[in-house]
């Protein structure tokens, strides 16, 4: 792993030593600048109008770089007149409502599920930035803080904490998502991590690739809790993005990996050794003092197709997680699940796909009281799953009187957009337990809970 840091600290001191190279040569003549050498040249003027003029010039040039321009899109903005500069300010709020349908032992419950604030802007065109904080849920702490050079689309370089390059529906964000929560595979994958990473789109976006090492532990912390790194490559191809059959161009097709050696305790995980419903419920918890030392190695795969107003997703993921060791036990265990789901417009807006995951719903009409527009309406089911090795139970890893080691759910969505920046989310959410789980000490076997959302961003 330390070679491979040294070749990505490497790497990106050659991509900013070139970067100033590039700089240097964007600082060309103007045409004005260029048309004044040529008169002084010929002797049509002499050298104190040239002079004269070139100041005056300068006074111009000083005076039209000096101007901002702010103004409101999708986040209000300041800036500079040649666009070269920007700072943007955005924020979320989404604000949630569950009920259980079922006999469950938690309460039904308002909450702000998140509450996000975000600086983002551009500093001489090619370098971008991002700080955003999250303060739902009743805390307070960094979500996305980094810096991003892009001199070229095909080779671009990213680093500070970010979301490691590692499943679609993680990497989509959760103002866009098509259920309220992701599925439960998705606790199987990592989130924000801190580290560097290579990504592009080329072959005029027909494959977009992203690489890169990162701590492997978790956001928000001050050093690696280990010495191991991991390294995340994902990688999406559009077979069909430049042919003529309508039918497959949206086709999407992915895989990733993450590989790294950990020597870490179940309560350090990216996870914590938990996996819970969209309710949150915990129908698995790996015991904190279980000890990972050695090889985790994830595997993905993602298929994304859309065509007009229908869209399919589906992922497959699988963690191996070798030498967890407990109490003179060492075992290599493994976790796996997947999701598969279907969305529809019912008010006709066609899906998008950029930068290598889904983008946001833009309505065709805004909602208006006279219904001369309806806003976006858009439904949705989807099926998912999650298994565990059973020598976590087996072993002593995780208490069978308390858990289970699989768990399926089907969701059923109603989603209303009244504009591109106001959502109403509606969810019927059904989980079944392969075994009774104990919640607050009553035995469970299914959870059925309806969800509800309102969210508005900017």
């Amino acid at each position: 792993m330390k070679t491979d840091l040294r070749f990505f600290i490497g790497a990106l001191i050659a991509f900013v030593l070139f970067s100033g190279v590039v700089s240097a040569q964007d600082k060309e003549e103007s045409v004005t600048e260029r048309i004044l050498k040529i008169l002084i040249e010929k002797k049509i003027i002499n050298q104190d109008q040239y002079k004269e003029l070139m100041a005056q010039l300068k006074k111009e040039k000083e005076k039209k770089e000096s101007k901002v321009r702010c103004g409101y899109k999708r986040g209000f903005y300041i800036e500079t007149a040649d666009k070269q500069n920007k700072i943007k300010l955005t924020g979320r709020f989404h604000g949630d409502f569950k009920a259980y349908l079922s006999d469950h032992p938690d309460n039904d419950s308002f909450f702000v599920r998140r509450a996000r604030l975000a600086m983002k802007g551009t500093f001489y065109k090619h370098y971008d930035f991002m700080v955003e904080s999250e303060f739902g849920k009743g805390k307070a702490q960094l979500n996305d803080g980094y810096m991003n050079i892009h001199y070229f689309p095909q080779f671009q370089i990213k680093f500070g904490q970010f979301k490691t390059p590692f499943s679609m529906e993680e990497l989509h964000s959760d103002n866009w998502i098509d259920f309220i929560e992701r599925s439960l595979a998705n606790k199987l994958v990592p989130s924000r991590d801190i580290g560097i990473m290579f990504h592009g789109r080329v072959f005029d976006g027909i494959l977009y690739y992203q690489t890169g090492i990162f701590n492997g532990y978790k956001k928000n912390q001050a050093s690696d809790k280990d010495n191991g790194k991991d390294v995340a490559f994902r990688l999406v191809v559009a077979p069909f993005k430049g042919s003529s059959i309508e039918f497959l161009k949206e086709l999407r097709l992915g895989g990733a990996i993450t590989y790294g050696n950990e020597e870490l305790k179940a309560s350090d995980w990216w996870n914590k050794g938990k996996l819970t419903t969209a309710a949150g419920t915990t129908y698995l918890k790996v015991k904190p003092d279980a000890l990972q030392d050695g090889r985790r190695f994830r595997k993905g795969a993602e298929l994304y197709w859309a065509y007009n107003s229908i869209c399919l997703k589906s992922e497959y993921m699988h963690v191996s997680l070798d030498d967890l060791k407990l109490n003179n036990t060492n075992k290599d265990v493994y976790l796996k699940g997947g999701y598969i789901s279907l969305v529809y417009n019912i008010t006709g807006e066609k899906f998008v796909y950029k930068n290598g995951k889904p983008g946001r719903v833009i309505p065709n009409k805004n909602f208006k009281l006279d219904f001369s527009g309806l806003g976006a309406v858009q439904v949705g089911i989807r099926y998912e799953f999650t298994k565990a090795d059973k020598d976590l139970f087996r072993y002593g890893f995780v208490d069978p009187s308390l858990y289970t080691d699989k768990a399926q759910a089907v969701t059923l969505g109603l989603n209303w957009y009244p504009n591109d920046m106001v959502r109403f989310m509606f969810n019927y959410y059904h989980v079944k337990f392969d075994d009774d789980i104990k919640v607050s000490d009553q035995k469970i076997d299914n959870e059925d809970v309806f969800l509800s959302r309102f969210e508005i961003v900017f």
